[in-house]
């Protein structure tokens, strides 16, 4: 505004000075006849309004080349994300945003905190093609002590630009867990041992534990860290510490904190999407990205603890609406459970056999309301409800599953409400009747 203001006043400065001239040469003088030399004043506002525009032109030079950021020194920044959990599509979306905004803003590389127990191996595929493709370069620390980058998190880990661990902190045991596909059972005892047509599902688990110790070879091999520990990882199971994985070539570096990781892999050489790329880390500073409402909402949708939890809760929603209805909201609330749990089992790959047992179980439950089975439908019913939770994501596609815990709690609820249910129905029979022809019994 200072300098609006400056120009508007030197505007006017010349435009006075110019009607004083032009004042001037046509005076009288002029008219009678006689020379008269146009004074040289006006030279005097032109060569002030001139050097007004210079300078103008050099102010605003300089703020526009302050204003852009290629032309002045900048300070380094790593994008920070932080996986916690489960590897699910939440998880792959999350990364997808951390190296947008590092892209966005010009990142030295993305900054990956791991702590994970496995996870789908879908979304370990699209994780791994992200960070194998990436231009950013990706740094996924193991961290902080405790941590384990176990399962879907040793493929993560060997396929950054630069994988880390924290001390105290393991890494491996990458085998597929599949629950009852393929396991060998001896045969009973007193009986010989009977021939099991098992053999579909021992091509199934040899098919996906050739593809998957391939595929860590190939990542390996791709990033220069030891092959033959990662397929061991895969088909043995093997786990090692942070240091071992430092001397087997698994890992690049051992860090106690943020910090001391990016001073100690400062100007360290990566090759990102087939460019050399120069880390510059040292004091860098760090920003946090957070997942978003819909990421984090996904995430809780995709444990499957979680879908145990509101398949049953669900369930025993639905039966209380049956055992005194009119309540209302005992159904509602079920209704609504059950089908954010089968939101639920649209992310995640589910086993048809633990859902049919799940249904089965409710079916179980209310029949006990019509049917006088003292409690033996309920039994049943806390059966199917056990083994369905167990079955229920035993996919090959994924190597998590509901809790031992998760199941107990569960039965042990729905156990005690049933037990409850068979304690007033018992104690009904011994209320007199107080009405119908029973009721007059006695009197006169």
């Amino acid at each position: 505004m200072n300098m609006i203001r400056c120009f508007l006043r030197q505007c006017q400065r010349f435009s006075g000075n110019y009607r004083r001239n032009r004042l001037r040469f046509d005076s009288p003088a002029r008219k009678s006849g006689r020379k008269r030399i146009m004074p040289q004043a006006g030279r005097g506002p032109l060569l002030r309004v001139s050097v007004f525009f210079l300078l103008l032109s050099a102010i605003l030079g300089y703020q526009v080349s302050a204003a852009d950021p290629e032309a002045s020194p900048r300070t380094a920044e790593i994008v920070e994300i932080e996986i916690n959990g489960s590897i699910n599509p939440s998880t792959v979306d999350y990364i997808k945003s951390g190296l947008t905004e590092a892209r966005a803003r010009n990142a030295t590389a993305l900054l990956i905190l791991l702590d994970t127990p496995g996870g789908l191996l879908n979304s370990t595929k699209d994780i791994v093609k992200v960070l194998l493709n990436s231009e950013v370069p990706v740094i996924v620390y193991v961290y902080p002590r405790g941590a384990t980058a176990t399962s879907a998190g040793v493929f993560i880990t060997l396929s950054a630009h630069v994988a880390a661990m924290s001390p105290g902190t393991s890494i491996g045991a990458a085998h597929p867990v599949m629950l009852g596909r393929g396991q060998q059972r001896g045969p009973a005892p007193g009986k010989p041992e009977e021939k099991k047509d098992d053999k579909s599902s021992d091509v199934m688990n040899e098919k996906i534990e050739n593809f998957a110790s391939s595929f860590m070879e190939s990542i390996a091999k791709e990033r220069g860290r030891n092959a033959e520990w990662a397929v061991d990882s895969v088909r043995k199971s093997v786990s090692v510490t942070a240091d071992e994985a430092l001397s087997k070539n698994v890992i690049d570096i051992i860090s106690p904190d943020i910090p001391s990781l990016l001073s100690e892999i400062d100007g360290k050489e990566v090759k990102a999407s087939g460019q050399s790329v120069r880390l510059e880390t040292a004091g860098a500073s760090t920003q946090r990205l957070e997942m978003s409402l819909r990421q984090k909402v996904v995430n809780i949708l995709s444990t499957p603890d979680i879908a145990f939890l509101l398949l049953s809760l669900g369930s025993l929603g639905i039966f209380l609406e049956f055992y005194n209805p009119g309540m209302i909201f005992p159904g509602v609330a079920g209704l609504i459970a059950l089908l954010v749990g089968f939101v639920s089992l649209q992310i995640l790959p589910f086993n048809y056999a633990g859902l049919i047992l799940l249904f089965v179980a409710m079916a179980l439950l209310i029949s006990e309301v019509y049917v006088t089975s003292y409690g033996l439908l309920s039994l049943a019913a806390l059966a199917c409800l056990v083994f369905g939770g167990l079955l229920l994501f035993d996919t090959p596609e994924s190597d998590i599953g509901v809790s031992r815990g998760t199941i107990a709690a569960v039965a042990v609820a729905i156990g005690l409400l049933s037990v409850f249910i068979v304690y007033l129905g018992v104690k009904s029979f011994k209320v007199p009747v107080q009405g119908g022809f029973e009721g007059m019994v006695g009197q006169k």
